[in-house]
């Protein structure tokens, strides 16, 4: 690769163009925001080497194209890109869903030349735009790549070599089994964080004194974009409706144990969390 385009110059995008600066600095990048300020912010951080104020000129010479905008803006910039997309160029992307946008994208790419190879960095903050970005963000982080059948083993090879040069851990899953497992581990908690943090505070009282930091831990995530989260939900709905529906039980299962006052049970339910979780992470 000699040339990468980001689309996008938030949290993502701008850590991406950071991490390629600092770990590829002989690759060319080129990247596309679409507020001249976001694109001067990006020159003075040294995230990108040129920014265009179109996708097709950042795809233009490109031979990976990153689109790091919300899921549901995802197939617009794709159409945006084609124009500029080289025969052999890859196309690949930052969102948390992947089955809906493959479907999506693929049709869009037929006969360019091009190829859409999904990921999903499990990373991330709940805070936005290129202020946050990290140069650090993809470092160790898990980046799931999720390609199709009729891929080409060369573009595949081109979207895992990406990521491992930023110095992340790559697992190639398929598109369905990688959407009911972040559906599991990552937009479930996110749900959840957001109603347990609607709940505590739904009413006007100075609460703040009271919250300790299991209450801040908990609910931080909720802090994220309701934008990007509103495009998650919607493009994986089914899988995370299977987990809502999993919680829900969990939690009737709690509060019968607290209605019938068996409070042994309560006990038995908390250890079985805690070792569950415990068996989860006992490798960190």
């Amino acid at each position: 690769m000699k040339q990468v385009g980001i689309i996008g110059l938030g949290l993502m995008g701008g850590s991406l163009g950071l991490a390629l600066k600092r770990r590829a600095p002989d690759l060319t990048v080129v990247a596309y925001a679409r507020r001249t300020e976001t694109r001067e912010a990006a020159l003075s951080l040294a995230a990108a080497d040129v920014v265009v104020d179109s996708p097709e000129e950042a795809a233009r010479g490109s031979d990976l194209v990153v689109l790091c905008v919300p899921v549901l803006k995802l197939v617009e910039m794709a159409k945006a890109c084609l124009p500029g997309l080289g025969q052999g160029a890859v196309v690949t992307d930052v969102g948390s869903t992947k089955h809906d946008v493959i479907a999506a994208i693929a049709p869009v790419l037929e006969g360019s030349g091009a190829e859409f190879i999904g990921s999903h960095p499990i990373a991330g903050s709940e805070e936005t735009g290129i202020e946050a970005a990290r140069e650090d963000l993809y470092t160790d982080a898990t980046v799931v790549v999720t390609p199709l059948t009729e891929n080409s083993p060369d573009a595949v090879s081109r979207t895992v070599t990406f990521w491992e040069i930023l110095g992340s851990r790559v697992q190639v899953l398929s598109p369905q089994d990688h959407d009911a497992i972040v559906a599991r581990t990552s937009h479930l908690p996110h749900l959840v964080a957001a109603a347990l943090a609607g709940t505590v505070c739904r009413n006007p009282e100075d609460i703040a004194p009271l919250c300790g930091s299991g209450f801040r831990d908990t609910t931080r995530i909720a802090s994220g974009s309701a934008e990007i989260w509103h495009d998650i939900v919607r493009t994986n709905c089914v899988a995370i409706r299977t987990e809502l529906d999993a919680f829900t039980t969990s939690i009737e299962q709690l509060r019968k144990l607290i209605d019938n006052e068996d409070y042994e049970g309560v006990r038995q339910f908390l250890d079985e969390c805690r070792a569950r979780r415990m068996k989860a992470f006992s490798s960190e």
